[in-house]
């Protein structure tokens, strides 16, 4: 039975991930393109400080924290179900290309979506800190944009909204939206982080090499 509700998933999952890579939107992908590549290592800066901008230091804080906890969660997941990407033979040509790491990367592995996890928290933090609730569909257009720009699998999108949108409502729980934070608990925090995810990287670059012999 377990089987059988897992192909069915996949077959889902699949079949959903197919219908959008498949779209032709034309002049729409510099308005989808934003979110593939905006909450990324190179594009989160800016994110990050439009978060402050809008919503202060104590959102800053939260998000900085928010996402944290959800990259070593997210990598963490990554690097144990290693779940290749999607391949769309059949997919028309986009305006604009986006990265897409490989297997070899320490984000290579394409299941939760990373990107889809980082708009998710900082879409999260805008809500939570008052900049309104459709902030949260953010992480929505995130996931979409990595689908579309053939990065991932819908469900890869799904799991990395809820872990970016989890980790946000945990620390936000923890510290009441934030307000409670300061600048020596996101000190206190990077040295942890920077071990995690340098152990997580030479985890999946061990299992990349392990694939090319």
């Amino acid at each position: 039975m377990e089987s059988v509700i897992m192909d069915t998933l996949k077959h889902a999952d699949e079949h959903c991930t197919s219908l959008i890579q498949r779209l032709r939107l034309g002049p729409l992908d510099y308005v989808v393109y934003p979110g593939a590549t905006l909450f990324g290592y190179k594009g989160i800066g800016p994110s990050l400080i439009f978060v402050y901008l809008a919503s202060g230091l104590s959102a800053l804080y939260l998000a900085l924290l928010s996402l944290a906890l959800g990259q070593v969660i997210n990598r963490g997941m990554k690097v144990m179900l290693q779940r290749t990407r999607p391949v769309a033979s059949d997919a028309p040509p986009r305006a604009l290309s986006v990265f897409i790491p490989g297997p070899d990367h320490g984000d290579g592995a394409s299941f939760p979506s990373g990107d889809t996890m980082a708009g998710a928290a900082v879409g999260a933090v805008l809500a939570l800190s008052g900049a309104g609730s459709g902030w949260w569909a953010l992480g929505l257009y995130a996931g979409f944009a990595r689908v579309y720009f053939l990065c991932h699998f819908v469900l890869d999108c799904v799991a990395g909204f809820v872990v970016g949108a989890g980790a946000v409502k945990a620390v936000a729980a923890l510290s009441s939206n934030g307000q409670r934070l300061l600048l020596w608990h996101v000190l206190v925090c990077v040295p942890p982080f920077i071990i995690s995810m340098d152990l997580l990287k030479r985890v999946q670059t061990s299992y990349a090499a392990k694939l090319k012999r």
